[in-house]
This record gives structure tokens, C-alpha cells and sequence, in this order.
């Protein structure tokens, strides 16, 4: 269209025809309901991290990546970004992770996220077993011992495939997984603890309440008046 008004000619997009066709193909694509992942809320991450061996070194790094994804809400395409330079541990324990860039951070400015002392002390068990002090904090485990074996980065598609992994391996249906679930989780767990569409906004670095009110929408049911309604009318079983 745009090529064919910058030549002078008439837009195919004009006609009656091309107007209804474009019409019938939103009405299909909108109407489509997107299939959202299985929320990794906190307690599924705890039971993550339980399963875990302390002394392997996968499993070290995983501990971190899971708990690391849930606080911080990053993606997976930031959590593979994220560098030892950037890493800060404040007076009370806990620590700061500085994000450099994002695809939502038109400006360039980076955000700086919290991390509890607990994460922060899994990150540097990770980097200990692993011996790194600078670069990439989250990188491959290869199967040899060479001295450069935790030399590579992770991937997203890495970050999304070890979140299904030890999801089965804690007993969640990996299926349901996602490379977004503990975005969603996280989220999920905000809202059921009445955090304000704007303040999960922030920690999510959401521009607009869509996806909040997405992630709400289960939650919300449960709180709806038919399910009050139905405690209300509840008799204690004799």
C-alpha cells in the first residue's frame, strides 16, 4: 500500500473486495485466544531448587538462573546478557543487577534490578564452582574439564529449555513451560499479593496493563461475586 501511494497509484487495499478480506483475516487472527504458559509462581521455584544437588555444577547454575529469572522478571534474551561487571551486593545481603539494554528500553538507559540475599548467594555459589570473575554470568556446562569450559554463554532457547527440564524434574508438567513462565509466575504471585497494575508494571517494565491483566484473569475468576457467592453458601462437611 505505502508503495503504491508513493508511485501515485491507486492502494489494492481501496476496493470493497480487499477491505472485506482484510476484515475476515483479523476477525480470524484476533479471535484466536494465544495459549499462555504455566505461571512459575514461588513456590514452584522453590520446589526447583530443592531437587538441585548443591555439588554439581549444573545444577548450581540452574539454581541461580531460575531464581534470578523469577525476581528480576527478565527475559530470556536479558537473563543470557547479564554480566559478573554488573553485579552489586548491598549492605543488607542482598544485590543489585544492572540490565545494560532491552528490546523495551528505546533509550538505552539499562534498569537496575533487585536480587533477595538469597539469590544473590546462589549466583555466587555458581560463579565459585565455576571460577568466574568477569563476563557472562550464565553459561554452559559442557561435559569436559578443560580449563575453558565455561567459556559460552547461554542461549534463550538454552534459558527455555532448562526451565522445562527441571520443571519435570521438580514434577511440573514441562509442557505447560515456557521460556516465559517465570515472567508469568512472578506476575501471578504480585497480583494475588494485591501489588498495585502499576507497581507490577515496573518490576515487569510492562509499557500498558495488558499483560497484567492477562496474567490476572484466573485469579481474578476466583475472586469473582459466582465464587464468593459459593463460599458464602458453603456448609462444613459433617
Amino acid at each position: 500500500t505505502v508503495v503504491h501511494r508513493l508511485a501515485e497509484l491507486p492502494s489494492p487495499m481501496d476496493s470493497m473486495e480487499a477491505r472485506l478480506m482484510w476484515r475476515g483475516l483479523r476477525r480470524e487472527h484476533l479471535s484466536a485466544r494465544q495459549r499462555q504458559a504455566r505461571g512459575l509462581t514461588m513456590d514452584d521455584i522453590d520446589r526447583i531448587i530443592a531437587v538441585l544437588d548443591p555439588g554439581n555444577p549444573r545444577d548450581v547454575r540452574d539454581a541461580a538462573l531460575v531464581s534470578t529469572a523469577f525476581e528480576t522478571m527478565f527475559r530470556r534474551s536479558e537473563l543470557i546478557v547479564l554480566r559478573i561487571e554488573d553485579l552489586s551486593e548491598e549492605a543488607d545481603g542482598s544485590g543489585r543487577i544492572f540490565l545494560p539494554s532491552s528490546k523495551t528500553d528505546q533509550e538505552g538507559s539499562g534498569f537496575l534490578q533487585y536480587l533477595s540475599p538469597e539469590t544473590l548467594q546462589l549466583i555466587k555459589d555458581w560463579l565459585a564452582i565455576a571460577g568466574l570473575v568477569e563476563g557472562p554470568i550464565f553459561r554452559s556446562v559442557p561435559k569436559s574439564n578443560k580449563a575453558d569450559r565455561y567459556a559460552n554463554p547461554l542461549s534463550d532457547r538454552d534459558v527455555a529449555r532448562l526451565l522445562k527440564e527441571r520443571a519435570l524434574q521438580a514434577g511440573i508438567d514441562p509442557t505447560l513451560v515456557s521460556g516465559h513462565s517465570t515472567r508469568v509466575g512472578a506476575a501471578q504471585d504480585l497480583i494475588a499479593a494485591n501489588f498495585s497494575g502499576a507497581e507490577i508494571m515496573r518490576q515487569g517494565r510492562w509499557k500498558t496493563e495488558r499483560m497484567v491483566i492477562r496474567y490476572s484473569e484466573s485469579l481474578q475468576a476466583g475472586r469473582g461475586a459466582m465464587a464468593r457467592l459459593k463460599k458464602m453458601r458453603e456448609r462444613p462437611q459433617k
